[in-house]
């Protein structure tokens, strides 16, 4: 087991989340960055299937991110292009 992957794994885990809300200006970095520090985790060597998970929910809390915080106009566009 890569204990620097782990270590990685946990530092986005604890700092994505006030990065991505930030205070009152807003966000101070924005998701890409996050998926693109995911992104190279994956990258990497072998991951364990913990880690695989880790980096996995972190995705989808991205996800989750981009979809709240889209403008609401093109959040009903892509309703209709589903529907």
């Amino acid at each position: 087991m890569n204990t620097f992957i782990d270590e990685g794994i946990a530092h986005i885990a604890r700092v994505m989340r006030p990065a991505l809300y930030g205070d009152l200006g807003g966000s101070y970095l924005p998701s890409a960055y996050w998926r693109q520090r995911l992104y190279q985790i994956l990258d990497t060597a072998h991951l364990t299937n913990a880690q695989l998970r880790s980096v996995d929910s972190l995705l989808l809390e991205l996800d989750e991110f981009d979809l709240c915080t889209r403008a609401p106009a093109t959040r009903r566009t892509e309703l209709q292009l589903v529907s």
